[in-house]
Protein backbone atom coordinates (compact mmCIF):
# COMPACT_ATOMS: atom_id res chain seq x y z
CA UNK A 1 0.00 0.00 0.00
CA UNK A 2 1.29 3.01 -0.97
CA UNK A 3 2.01 6.33 1.15
CA UNK A 4 -0.62 8.85 0.91
CA UNK A 5 0.26 12.45 1.56
CA UNK A 6 -3.06 14.60 2.21
CA UNK A 7 -3.79 17.68 0.17
CA UNK A 8 -1.13 17.41 -2.46
CA UNK A 9 -1.32 18.77 -5.61
CA UNK A 10 0.53 17.35 -8.81
CA UNK A 11 1.37 20.12 -11.46
CA UNK A 12 2.19 17.93 -14.50
CA UNK A 13 4.89 19.73 -16.47
CA UNK A 14 7.04 19.10 -19.71
CA UNK A 15 10.18 18.18 -19.36
CA UNK A 16 13.33 20.75 -20.62
CA UNK A 17 16.18 18.75 -20.11
CA UNK A 18 18.15 22.43 -20.42
CA UNK A 19 16.69 23.78 -16.82
CA UNK A 20 17.50 23.10 -13.33
CA UNK A 21 15.52 21.35 -12.58
CA UNK A 22 14.72 19.59 -15.42
CA UNK A 23 10.49 21.10 -16.39
CA UNK A 24 9.65 23.69 -18.00
CA UNK A 25 7.50 26.46 -16.10
CA UNK A 26 9.81 26.09 -12.64
CA UNK A 27 9.06 29.85 -12.20
CA UNK A 28 5.44 29.44 -12.12
CA UNK A 29 5.20 25.93 -10.06
CA UNK A 30 7.54 27.70 -7.23
CA UNK A 31 5.67 30.57 -6.75
CA UNK A 32 2.31 27.69 -6.39
CA UNK A 33 4.49 25.99 -3.77
CA UNK A 34 4.69 29.50 -2.09
CA UNK A 35 1.30 30.23 -2.24
CA UNK A 36 0.09 26.44 -1.49
CA UNK A 37 1.97 26.31 1.99
CA UNK A 38 0.23 29.17 3.19
CA UNK A 39 -2.80 27.37 3.06
CA UNK A 40 -1.52 23.72 3.84
CA UNK A 41 -1.44 22.68 0.10
CA UNK A 42 1.55 20.61 -0.51
CA UNK A 43 2.81 21.00 -4.69
CA UNK A 44 5.19 18.78 -6.25
CA UNK A 45 5.92 19.04 -9.68
CA UNK A 46 6.62 16.63 -11.87
CA UNK A 47 6.56 15.06 -16.06
CA UNK A 48 5.27 12.26 -17.90
CA UNK A 49 8.63 10.65 -17.57
CA UNK A 50 8.53 10.19 -13.98
CA UNK A 51 5.65 8.40 -13.13
CA UNK A 52 5.99 5.02 -12.46
CA UNK A 53 2.66 2.85 -12.29
CA UNK A 54 4.83 -0.39 -11.07
CA UNK A 55 5.99 1.27 -8.27
CA UNK A 56 3.01 3.24 -7.27
CA UNK A 57 5.10 7.06 -7.20
CA UNK A 58 6.53 9.64 -9.35
CA UNK A 59 9.77 10.67 -9.45
CA UNK A 60 9.13 14.91 -9.10
CA UNK A 61 9.98 18.11 -7.58
CA UNK A 62 9.40 19.97 -4.96
CA UNK A 63 10.71 23.45 -3.29
CA UNK A 64 11.54 23.49 0.18
CA UNK A 65 13.64 26.11 2.26
CA UNK A 66 14.50 28.12 -1.37
CA UNK A 67 15.89 25.36 -3.28
CA UNK A 68 14.42 22.51 -5.93
CA UNK A 69 14.98 18.84 -4.26
CA UNK A 70 14.05 16.16 -5.99
CA UNK A 71 12.63 12.51 -5.02
CA UNK A 72 10.10 9.90 -5.28
CA UNK A 73 6.12 11.03 -4.01
CA UNK A 74 2.98 9.11 -3.45
CA UNK A 75 0.13 10.10 -6.44
CA UNK A 76 -1.02 13.44 -5.53
CA UNK A 77 -5.24 14.08 -4.38
CA UNK A 78 -5.29 16.26 -7.62
CA UNK A 79 -3.28 16.44 -10.74
CA UNK A 80 -3.13 20.19 -12.64
CA UNK A 81 -2.13 19.62 -16.08
CA UNK A 82 0.21 22.14 -17.65
CA UNK A 83 1.81 19.89 -20.50
CA UNK A 84 1.79 21.30 -23.18
CA UNK A 85 2.40 18.14 -25.49
CA UNK A 86 -0.81 16.41 -26.34
CA UNK A 87 0.57 12.84 -26.81
CA UNK A 88 2.58 13.19 -23.37
CA UNK A 89 -0.46 14.70 -21.18
CA UNK A 90 -2.40 11.37 -22.69
CA UNK A 91 0.27 9.21 -21.57
CA UNK A 92 0.74 10.52 -18.30
CA UNK A 93 -3.27 11.14 -17.73
CA UNK A 94 -3.40 6.97 -18.43
CA UNK A 95 -0.90 6.34 -16.20
CA UNK A 96 -1.63 8.38 -13.41
CA UNK A 97 -5.72 6.95 -13.50
CA UNK A 98 -3.74 3.13 -13.63
CA UNK A 99 -2.06 3.86 -10.25
CA UNK A 100 -5.42 5.56 -9.01
CA UNK A 101 -7.30 2.41 -9.60
CA UNK A 102 -4.53 0.04 -8.45
CA UNK A 103 -3.97 1.92 -5.33
CA UNK A 104 -7.78 2.32 -4.66
CA UNK A 105 -7.36 6.10 -4.78
CA UNK A 106 -9.72 8.67 -6.29
CA UNK A 107 -7.91 10.82 -8.82
CA UNK A 108 -8.89 14.22 -9.28
CA UNK A 109 -7.42 15.47 -13.16
CA UNK A 110 -8.10 18.73 -14.41
CA UNK A 111 -6.93 21.56 -16.77
CA UNK A 112 -7.29 19.14 -19.94
CA UNK A 113 -6.44 20.26 -23.70
CA UNK A 114 -8.89 21.61 -26.33
CA UNK A 115 -8.48 20.49 -29.71
CA UNK A 116 -6.75 21.90 -32.43
CA UNK A 117 -7.13 25.62 -33.51
CA UNK A 118 -9.93 24.81 -36.42
CA UNK A 119 -11.61 22.18 -34.10
CA UNK A 120 -11.96 25.04 -31.34
CA UNK A 121 -12.85 28.15 -34.64
CA UNK A 122 -15.52 25.78 -35.43
CA UNK A 123 -17.28 25.15 -32.37
CA UNK A 124 -17.48 28.56 -31.40
CA UNK A 125 -18.84 30.00 -34.86
CA UNK A 126 -21.84 28.04 -33.97
CA UNK A 127 -22.24 30.41 -31.11
CA UNK A 128 -24.90 33.23 -32.49
CA UNK A 129 -22.75 35.73 -29.76
CA UNK A 130 -19.30 34.82 -30.34
CA UNK A 131 -19.97 34.19 -34.47
CA UNK A 132 -19.40 38.11 -35.47
CA UNK A 133 -16.11 37.95 -33.79
CA UNK A 134 -14.35 34.92 -35.50
CA UNK A 135 -12.33 36.01 -38.46
CA UNK A 136 -12.98 33.53 -41.43
CA UNK A 137 -11.13 30.60 -41.14
CA UNK A 138 -10.20 27.19 -43.32
CA UNK A 139 -7.64 24.71 -42.61
CA UNK A 140 -5.18 24.60 -45.14
CA UNK A 141 -5.66 21.89 -48.09
CA UNK A 142 -3.41 23.17 -50.96
CA UNK A 143 -2.09 26.27 -53.04
CA UNK A 144 -5.19 26.46 -55.20
CA UNK A 145 -6.62 27.55 -51.57
CA UNK A 146 -4.28 30.20 -51.28
CA UNK A 147 -4.74 31.45 -54.71
CA UNK A 148 -8.20 31.79 -54.32
CA UNK A 149 -8.01 33.12 -50.45
CA UNK A 150 -5.40 35.92 -51.85
CA UNK A 151 -7.24 37.13 -55.01
CA UNK A 152 -10.17 37.49 -52.48
CA UNK A 153 -8.51 39.13 -49.39
CA UNK A 154 -5.32 40.39 -50.86
CA UNK A 155 -3.38 39.07 -47.50
CA UNK A 156 -3.06 35.84 -45.09
CA UNK A 157 -2.10 34.80 -42.15
CA UNK A 158 -1.42 31.35 -41.68
CA UNK A 159 -0.42 29.28 -38.25
CA UNK A 160 -0.13 25.43 -37.13
CA UNK A 161 -3.29 24.17 -35.31
CA UNK A 162 -1.17 23.15 -32.61
CA UNK A 163 1.24 26.23 -32.68
CA UNK A 164 2.30 28.20 -29.83
CA UNK A 165 3.97 30.97 -29.17
CA UNK A 166 4.26 31.96 -32.74
CA UNK A 167 6.40 29.97 -33.92
CA UNK A 168 5.69 28.57 -37.46
CA UNK A 169 3.16 32.11 -38.33
CA UNK A 170 3.33 32.89 -41.72
CA UNK A 171 2.22 35.95 -43.70
CA UNK A 172 1.34 36.05 -47.48
CA UNK A 173 0.88 38.92 -49.51
CA UNK A 174 0.72 39.00 -53.81
CA UNK A 175 3.82 41.38 -55.04
CA UNK A 176 4.81 42.45 -58.53
CA UNK A 177 1.37 43.00 -60.05
CA UNK A 178 0.30 39.88 -58.39
CA UNK A 179 3.14 37.65 -60.49
CA UNK A 180 4.93 37.06 -56.96
CA UNK A 181 4.73 36.54 -53.45
CA UNK A 182 6.15 37.65 -50.24
CA UNK A 183 6.58 35.46 -47.38
CA UNK A 184 6.96 36.64 -43.68
CA UNK A 185 6.81 34.88 -40.41
CA UNK A 186 8.84 33.12 -38.12
CA UNK A 187 10.44 29.55 -38.31
CA UNK A 188 10.01 26.82 -35.84
CA UNK A 189 12.73 28.49 -33.50
CA UNK A 190 11.05 31.64 -33.40
CA UNK A 191 13.51 33.89 -35.30
CA UNK A 192 11.64 36.29 -37.95
CA UNK A 193 12.49 35.85 -41.56
CA UNK A 194 11.42 37.48 -44.93
CA UNK A 195 11.44 36.05 -48.08
CA UNK A 196 10.55 37.53 -51.89
CA UNK A 197 9.67 35.04 -54.81
CA UNK A 198 9.21 36.66 -57.97
CA UNK A 199 7.35 34.20 -59.76
CA UNK A 200 3.73 32.87 -57.17
CA UNK A 201 4.18 29.28 -58.10
CA UNK A 202 7.68 29.19 -56.42
CA UNK A 203 6.49 30.79 -53.39
CA UNK A 204 3.44 29.06 -53.41
CA UNK A 205 5.21 25.55 -53.59
CA UNK A 206 7.83 26.92 -50.69
CA UNK A 207 4.82 27.86 -48.38
CA UNK A 208 3.52 24.06 -49.26
CA UNK A 209 6.93 22.49 -48.15
CA UNK A 210 6.06 23.99 -44.59
CA UNK A 211 2.39 24.13 -44.31
CA UNK A 212 1.84 20.69 -45.98
CA UNK A 213 3.98 18.70 -43.17
CA UNK A 214 1.73 19.85 -40.53
CA UNK A 215 -1.75 20.90 -39.70
CA UNK A 216 -2.28 24.51 -40.60
CA UNK A 217 -5.40 26.94 -41.06
CA UNK A 218 -5.69 29.65 -43.16
CA UNK A 219 -7.27 33.19 -42.07
CA UNK A 220 -7.65 36.87 -43.99
CA UNK A 221 -4.65 39.04 -42.63
CA UNK A 222 -6.09 41.71 -39.80
CA UNK A 223 -4.27 44.69 -39.52
CA UNK A 224 -4.60 44.62 -35.58
CA UNK A 225 -1.81 47.72 -35.30
CA UNK A 226 -1.50 50.64 -33.13
CA UNK A 227 -1.18 53.70 -33.72
CA UNK A 228 2.24 53.55 -34.22
CA UNK A 229 2.30 50.59 -35.58
CA UNK A 230 3.66 47.99 -33.58
CA UNK A 231 1.03 44.63 -33.59
CA UNK A 232 -0.52 43.88 -30.64
CA UNK A 233 -3.43 41.97 -28.67
CA UNK A 234 -5.24 41.33 -25.35
CA UNK A 235 -4.68 38.77 -23.49
CA UNK A 236 -7.95 38.09 -21.30
CA UNK A 237 -7.41 35.41 -18.52
CA UNK A 238 -10.37 33.74 -17.37
CA UNK A 239 -9.82 31.01 -14.16
CA UNK A 240 -12.09 29.53 -11.36
CA UNK A 241 -11.70 30.57 -8.05
CA UNK A 242 -12.25 29.31 -4.75
CA UNK A 243 -16.28 28.50 -5.31
CA UNK A 244 -15.86 26.75 -8.35
CA UNK A 245 -17.24 29.70 -10.78
CA UNK A 246 -15.63 31.58 -14.04
CA UNK A 247 -14.02 34.96 -12.77
CA UNK A 248 -12.13 37.20 -14.95
CA UNK A 249 -8.70 37.89 -13.71
CA UNK A 250 -7.34 40.60 -15.94
CA UNK A 251 -6.74 41.95 -19.17
CA UNK A 252 -2.85 42.24 -20.25
CA UNK A 253 -1.94 43.62 -23.71
CA UNK A 254 0.59 42.54 -24.90
CA UNK A 255 2.96 44.30 -27.83
CA UNK A 256 5.28 43.27 -30.25
CA UNK A 257 8.01 44.70 -31.98
CA UNK A 258 7.55 47.26 -35.14
CA UNK A 259 7.20 45.99 -38.16
CA UNK A 260 6.52 42.21 -37.13
CA UNK A 261 3.73 40.00 -37.62
CA UNK A 262 2.76 38.83 -34.44
CA UNK A 263 2.70 40.59 -30.71
CA UNK A 264 3.63 37.12 -28.62
CA UNK A 265 5.75 38.35 -25.76
CA UNK A 266 8.40 34.61 -26.42
CA UNK A 267 8.91 36.62 -29.98
CA UNK A 268 10.15 39.18 -28.16
CA UNK A 269 6.23 41.42 -27.10
CA UNK A 270 6.46 43.72 -24.28
CA UNK A 271 3.34 43.81 -22.05
CA UNK A 272 1.26 46.67 -21.15
CA UNK A 273 -1.93 47.35 -18.25
CA UNK A 274 -5.12 46.91 -20.93
CA UNK A 275 -7.09 50.10 -20.10
CA UNK A 276 -4.70 53.13 -20.51
CA UNK A 277 -3.10 51.37 -23.75
CA UNK A 278 -6.55 51.02 -24.89
CA UNK A 279 -7.81 54.42 -24.17
CA UNK A 280 -4.45 56.27 -25.51
CA UNK A 281 -5.67 54.14 -29.23
CA UNK A 282 -9.26 54.33 -29.25
CA UNK A 283 -10.17 57.48 -26.47
CA UNK A 284 -12.21 56.85 -22.95
CA UNK A 285 -15.49 55.88 -24.44
CA UNK A 286 -14.23 53.61 -26.88
CA UNK A 287 -12.57 51.89 -24.78
CA UNK A 288 -15.20 50.78 -22.15
CA UNK A 289 -17.37 49.28 -24.80
CA UNK A 290 -14.20 47.27 -26.06
CA UNK A 291 -13.52 45.68 -22.73
CA UNK A 292 -17.31 45.62 -21.97
CA UNK A 293 -17.75 43.35 -25.17
CA UNK A 294 -14.42 41.52 -24.46
CA UNK A 295 -15.56 40.56 -20.92
CA UNK A 296 -19.08 39.22 -22.02
CA UNK A 297 -17.40 37.45 -25.00
CA UNK A 298 -14.98 35.81 -22.27
CA UNK A 299 -18.07 34.69 -20.18
CA UNK A 300 -19.21 33.40 -22.85
CA UNK A 301 -16.68 31.48 -24.57
CA UNK A 302 -15.53 30.10 -21.07
CA UNK A 303 -19.04 28.52 -20.61
CA UNK A 304 -19.52 26.88 -23.73
CA UNK A 305 -16.12 25.53 -24.65
CA UNK A 306 -16.63 24.05 -21.00
CA UNK A 307 -20.49 22.91 -21.77
CA UNK A 308 -18.27 21.06 -25.15
CA UNK A 309 -15.52 19.75 -24.02
CA UNK A 310 -15.73 19.09 -20.20
CA UNK A 311 -14.10 20.45 -16.96
CA UNK A 312 -11.78 23.32 -17.60
CA UNK A 313 -9.94 25.41 -14.93
CA UNK A 314 -8.28 27.96 -16.85
CA UNK A 315 -8.04 29.70 -20.34
CA UNK A 316 -6.12 32.30 -21.85
CA UNK A 317 -8.64 34.26 -24.71
CA UNK A 318 -6.54 36.44 -26.88
CA UNK A 319 -8.45 39.07 -29.06
CA UNK A 320 -7.24 41.51 -31.61
CA UNK A 321 -8.80 44.99 -32.47
CA UNK A 322 -8.11 47.12 -35.76
CA UNK A 323 -8.17 50.46 -35.84
CA UNK A 324 -11.67 50.92 -36.69
CA UNK A 325 -12.06 49.29 -32.83
CA UNK A 326 -13.33 46.32 -34.28
CA UNK A 327 -12.86 43.18 -32.15
CA UNK A 328 -12.05 39.73 -32.97
CA UNK A 329 -10.93 36.35 -31.37
CA UNK A 330 -7.31 35.18 -32.42
CA UNK A 331 -7.12 32.26 -29.89
CA UNK A 332 -8.19 30.65 -27.30
CA UNK A 333 -5.66 28.78 -24.86
CA UNK A 334 -6.23 26.18 -22.22
CA UNK A 335 -2.95 26.19 -21.32
CA UNK A 336 -2.72 30.34 -20.73
CA UNK A 337 0.70 31.84 -19.10
CA UNK A 338 0.83 34.86 -16.96
CA UNK A 339 3.82 36.33 -17.68
CA UNK A 340 1.88 39.79 -18.87
CA UNK A 341 0.62 40.46 -15.62
CA UNK A 342 4.33 40.23 -13.85
CA UNK A 343 5.58 42.39 -16.59
CA UNK A 344 2.54 44.86 -15.92
CA UNK A 345 3.55 45.22 -12.90
CA UNK A 346 -0.33 44.60 -11.96
CA UNK A 347 0.04 43.03 -8.24
CA UNK A 348 -3.40 42.26 -8.04
CA UNK A 349 -4.31 40.28 -11.13
CA UNK A 350 -0.69 38.85 -10.88
CA UNK A 351 -1.00 37.51 -7.26
CA UNK A 352 -4.60 36.15 -8.30
CA UNK A 353 -3.41 34.07 -11.38
CA UNK A 354 -1.01 31.74 -9.43
CA UNK A 355 -3.05 32.06 -6.41
CA UNK A 356 -7.03 30.67 -8.13
CA UNK A 357 -5.81 27.69 -9.38
CA UNK A 358 -4.34 26.99 -5.92
CA UNK A 359 -8.47 27.92 -4.55
CA UNK A 360 -10.17 26.15 -7.55
CA UNK A 361 -7.95 22.74 -6.55
CA UNK A 362 -8.72 23.50 -3.01
CA UNK A 363 -12.48 23.60 -4.05
CA UNK A 364 -12.40 20.26 -6.22
CA UNK A 365 -10.97 18.18 -3.11
CA UNK A 366 -13.19 19.33 -1.21
CA UNK A 367 -16.51 18.71 -3.03
CA UNK A 368 -15.18 15.56 -4.04
CA UNK A 369 -14.99 14.76 -0.18
CA UNK A 370 -18.38 15.98 0.40
CA UNK A 371 -19.91 14.44 -3.14
CA UNK A 372 -17.77 11.23 -3.49
CA UNK A 373 -16.43 9.64 -6.11
CA UNK A 374 -19.57 8.86 -8.55
CA UNK A 375 -21.19 12.54 -7.61
CA UNK A 376 -17.77 14.21 -8.02
CA UNK A 377 -17.37 13.09 -11.34
CA UNK A 378 -20.96 13.61 -12.22
CA UNK A 379 -21.44 17.15 -11.06
CA UNK A 380 -17.69 18.76 -11.64
CA UNK A 381 -17.41 17.67 -15.56
CA UNK A 382 -19.98 20.34 -16.63
CA UNK A 383 -19.48 22.54 -13.78
CA UNK A 384 -19.42 26.47 -14.93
Amino acid sequence: MSLVVPDTLGVLVSRNQAAIPPITEAEFCRRLSLLGRRSGLNVMAFTAEGISPEDHSIRGYAYRDGVWTSGRFPLPDIVYNRCFHAHGSRNAGHALQHMAEQGSRKLIYWSRNLPGKWQVYRALHTIDEVRPFVPPTAPYRDTAQLVEWLHRHSALFMKPQAGTHGKGTLYLRLSDGDTGLLVQGRNSRNRPFRRLFSELDAGLSWVDGIAGRRSYIVQPYLKLTSQSGHPFDVRALMQKDGKGCWRLTGFAVREGRKGTLTSNLHGGGAAHPAEPYLREQYGADSTRLIIGQMMALSLTITGALEERYGRLGELGIDYGIDRSGNIWLLEVNSRPGRASFFQTRQPKCAFRSVNRPLEYARYLMTHSKVTGSKGADTSLEHMV
